[in-house]
């Protein structure tokens, strides 16, 4: 397994490098862009230089030909006046004229020589102020034509502005569209961003809660092997004692109110009261506690049909234990009521109490000498080598007694099942930890992908800046475009 993660991980290692190269040259693309951009921005801003040059040329011009219009209109009106004094002039030359051919014929001579050179002079006069007002309105006319011409290219120059404040505010709509996608996309990726981050925190919270977990399964696992091993794990369980816990599970799977051998019901507080509570117990040790007398009948019916062998029933109902005499819990600082050092359900206490009795757990035979002889009390001492001083007074038993130290190893058998139990159930929850940790969304992975969210972020973030400040370049330029055709323009 752990070949196969580090394969995925070299597997995945080598996507995010591939991505990682993927980004580094779309970056570089962009940078591209960018500095052709930039390059393009110096033709621009002379562009705008001959824009401003021209629509000052332009209002000059209008200014010029709004100057030259009056005086062509001025120089018109004196021409119309002119004209009007010549035609008088003509008119008076030729009723002159009339009258001087007139007169001639009656007196029958021609003009003096006098009056012709007054007449001359007076022609002459009048032939060069007409021809000097008819240069004047020549010249007039041609400015007014040149005017004309000067106003119609700045006309033609002013459409030209026109046409670029129409395409700066084409290219403005593009670039705002392209705006509105780029934030939108920003959002998305910010938002992806959240998420990721907050799977990743929630992915490393998971894995180390798992790992905490795993080290404390670890530990406790450790400790029920060390157990196991001084527990003598390694000792056999006799046919008779299998048989009978076969027996036994099988009464419990067909009848409810089965509780279970008094042996596995209960158990010594230290491992020192194994021998002496199993030579308390005795016969009671594989005694079977049921609820009800009735349950005991069944049973034992049941073994009957079975052929499952022998066995004893202690039903609760039936049970009429005698309570224990607490002046013998005072009868020695090292003798204790057999009751009072074991361990069991309160559901149970009957079936212990009568296998019990008033029964002394001794730790030398000396203590149970002077509880039985000397303070003469009426109770069974029991030493912790199986040693027995009856309420008669009798003595048996000592450390030969292999038998009671036998069924004193059914504790010890009993604890070394809760131990494998134990640690059977702390391997099954490291191997489903195991399982959580494979299914868990691996920390590198979304690690991984925060990196390339971040990085895609950072690319739309350049991407909308540059389109702001194109944004921005534009609306610069086409304020001053309005401006300037404003300015150009006569009031």
């Amino acid at each position: 397994q752990r070949m196969q993660l580090d394969a995925s991980l070299n597997s995945q290692k080598k996507t995010q490098a591939k991505a990682y190269k993927a980004v580094n040259r779309q970056e570089r693309q962009i940078k591209l862009v960018e500095q052709r951009i930039e390059t393009r921005q110096p033709t621009l801003a002379g562009l705008s230089e001959k824009v401003i040059y021209t629509e000052r040329r332009f209002k000059q011009i209008e200014e010029n030909v709004s100057s030259a219009q009056i005086d062509a209109d001025r120089q018109r009106e004196v021409v119309a006046v002119l004209e009007e004094e010549r035609t008088r002039v003509n008119a008076a030359e030729s009723r002159f004229e009339e009258q001087l051919q007139g007169s001639q014929a009656q007196r029958g001579t021609g003009p003096s020589e006098d009056t012709m050179v007054e007449y001359n002079r007076l022609s002459e006069h009048l032939r060069s102020e007409c021809v000097e007002d008819m240069h004047t309105r020549d010249v007039q006319d041609r400015q007014i034509q040149l005017l004309s011409e000067a106003s119609r290219r700045v006309s033609d120059r002013l459409d030209g502005l026109q046409g670029q404040l129409e395409g700066v505010a084409a290219s403005e709509r593009v670039y705002v569209q392209q705006q509105q996608t780029a934030e939108a996309g920003v959002a998305n990726v910010e938002r992806e961003m959240q998420q990721a981050r907050r799977d990743a925190e929630a992915a490393k919270a998971e894995n180390e809660r798992l790992v905490r977990v795993e080290i404390e399964l670890n530990e406790k696992l450790e400790g029920v092997l060390k157990d196991l091993s001084q527990a003598r794990a390694e000792q056999r369980e006799t046919a008779r004692e299998a048989k009978l816990k076969e027996m036994v599970s099988a009464l419990q799977r067909v009848f409810t109110g089965v509780h279970g051998r008094l042996a596995e019901l209960c158990r010594p507080t230290h491992q020192k009261y194994d021998v002496g509570v199993a030579t308390v117990l005795g016969r009671h040790m594989d005694a079977i506690v049921v609820d009800r007398q009735a349950t005991a009948i069944e049973c034992i019916s049941y073994i009957k049909e079975q052929r499952a062998g022998q066995a004893t029933f202690l039903p609760l109902d039936t049970l009429q234990p005698q309570s224990a005499n607490d002046s013998l819990r005072h009868a020695h600082r090292s003798a204790r009521l057999a009751t009072d050092v074991l361990q069991y359900d309160s559901a149970v206490e009957a079936a212990v109490m009568h296998a019990c009795g008033n029964a002394l757990i001794c730790d030398t035979l000396d203590v149970a000498k002077y509880v039985c002889y000397e303070r003469k009390l009426d109770a069974k001492a029991v030493t912790l080598d199986g040693s027995v001083i009856h309420r008669s007074g009798l003595i048996t038993g000592g450390v030969g007694n292999r038998g009671q130290r036998g069924k004193a190893q059914t504790w010890e058998a009993v604890a070394v099942d809760n131990l494998r139990k134990a640690r059977d159930r702390l391997a099954e929850e490291l191997q489903t930890i195991a399982r959580e940790r494979r299914k868990l969304a691996k920390e590198e992975a979304v690690t991984t992908r925060l990196t390339g969210l971040q990085t895609k972020h950072r690319i739309s973030r350049e991407a909308l800046d540059a389109i702001g400040r194109k944004l921005q370049g534009l609306a610069t330029e086409r304020k001053h475009i309005e401006a300037k055709i404003t300015e150009c323009r006569p009031a």
